[in-house]
């Protein structure tokens, strides 16, 4: 599946090579792709709990300090309001702006301009609800309240008349650098509101927006590649399994040693041919694409290895071998289990004179705490000092996949065993699981 933020659902937490770890209410929003309606849902409720928590307890001050409710309400509570416009409007229109598939280019001019206009709307009824309210409250929409005019309830706010406001304004100026301050103050107060539109506003959103938006790529290109790989030593497998299937050796000492035993030994030689057909319906099913999860299981895998390992005894009498399992099934990934009990045989049985044996076994064992899979093939043939070591592209391919499916928590190991020989043993998660990738 895609990882693009096009492509994940609006309910769809963000992948964990994404997502921003955090726990608390407050920032939940950020589990998910930014401008996703889940994001938009839970970021507003966020940020409008918060600032009317803020705005009740300002509230409950202003009452204790027994100050004039009139003049904090003109002076705060279009604050409040034009803020939540703020934190709903620009990114409201975001949401809705993704919702519609744009291309890349248009969807980012697009979401900008949005969020400016955001930005420019909540001003404007920030502006418009402030004249509203001192109309309402003194008859005179110019007038701007200041923290310094919500005064004692005893000695309340009065609007000064204006043409005595415009004569106190005219007075000389102080050479005290009066203007110089108060445009430093201006500059001051413009930067903290252009800060405030700029991060309520979801500007700094949209900046986390296009970098989430490229870890989200690379992550889908890295999951590809992964994809890939598996896929490609997935098959590389499938073919080294058919191939020990097909291969001459294989099929020209069956088919001679059924050609040999028809007349001689006739139950033996129907012995070798039931053996290899219940071989062959055993493996053949986990190399088709959709055998991957059907066809994974320990069970079937076991059923496989008795079956290969019967023929063979068949075709070599001073094979022995035993299959004992603990668990009586698990998942497992396909053609694991048989690949091993193949490279035991072609490198540890053939080249060996004289008797000898294989042990396949399946028992739980545990690391850290968490229920392990431990399956073991030993034999007691050449052991490492034949002709090879055992470590071709089954094995190699084994331990990749291991790598790949579980990290560090699985494993491929041979060791050398006292009596000669060796034990090939791979350990991974106990699970019954059908599901591998």
């Amino acid at each position: 599946m895609s990882l693009t933020s096009n492509s994940l659902a609006p309910d769809q937490p963000l992948p964990s090579a994404v997502n921003v770890h955090s726990e608390t209410w407050l920032t939940r929003y950020r589990h998910y792709p930014v401008f996703s309606r889940t994001w938009y849902r839970a970021r507003c409720q966020a940020w409008s709990i918060t600032q009317s928590v803020a705005y009740a307890v300002a509230s409950a001050l202003c009452w204790l300090a027994d100050r004039d409710f009139l003049a904090y309400f003109v002076f705060s509570l279009p604050g409040m309001l034009g803020y939540l416009a703020l934190v709903f409007a620009g990114p409201g229109m975001a949401v809705w702006i993704r919702q519609r598939g744009y291309a890349a280019r248009k969807e980012a001019a697009l979401l900008a301009t949005v969020l400016c206009l955001g930005a420019v709307l909540s001003v404007g009824l920030f502006e418009g609800l402030r004249s509203s309210a001192a109309y309402l409250a003194y008859g005179d929409a110019g007038i701007r309240l200041t923290v310094n005019d919500i005064r004692s309830r005893a000695a309340p706010y009065r609007p000064v008349p204006r043409a005595v406001a415009q004569d106190a304004g005219t007075g000389e100026r102080s050479p005290n650098g009066s203007g110089e301050f108060l445009l430093a103050l201006r500059i001051i107060n413009s930067l903290s509101l252009g800060a405030i539109l700029i991060y309520s506003g979801s500007g700094f959103d949209l900046w986390v927006f296009f970098r989430q938006r490229k870890k989200l790529n690379e992550t889908q290109r890295q999951q590809e590649s992964q994809r890939a790989t598996e896929a490609r030593r997935e098959a590389e497998l499938r073919l080294s399994v058919l191939a020990a299937q097909v291969e001459p050796h294989f099929l020209f000492n069956t088919l001679a040693g059924v050609r040999s035993a028809i007349l001689s030994e006739p139950q033996r030689a129907t012995a070798i041919v039931d053996h290899l057909v219940a071989y062959l319906r055993a493996t053949i099913p986990q190399m088709r694409d959709d055998g991957g999860s059907a066809q994974a299981r320990l069970a079937q895998q076991l059923d496989a290895a008795r079956a290969y390992l019967g023929l063979m005894q068949a075709r070599i009498p001073r094979l022995s071998f035993e299959v004992v399992s603990e668990v009586e099934d698990a998942a497992l990934p396909p053609l694991m289990l048989i690949s091993l009990v193949e490279n035991a045989v072609k490198h540890g049985v053939e080249p060996k004179v004289g008797a000898v044996h294989i042990a396949v076994s399946a028992r739980r064992s545990a690391a850290d705490g968490a229920p392990m899979l431990e399956l073991t093939v030993a034999d007691n043939g050449v052991g490492f000092g034949g002709t090879t070591s055992g470590s071709g592209i089954g094995l190699a391919n084994i331990r990749a996949r291991l790598e790949a499916m579980y990290g560090q928590r699985a494993g491929l190991s041979l060791k050398a065993r006292a009596g000669g020989g060796v034990a090939a043993s791979i350990v991974l998660p106990l699970s019954d699981s059908k599901e591998f990738a």
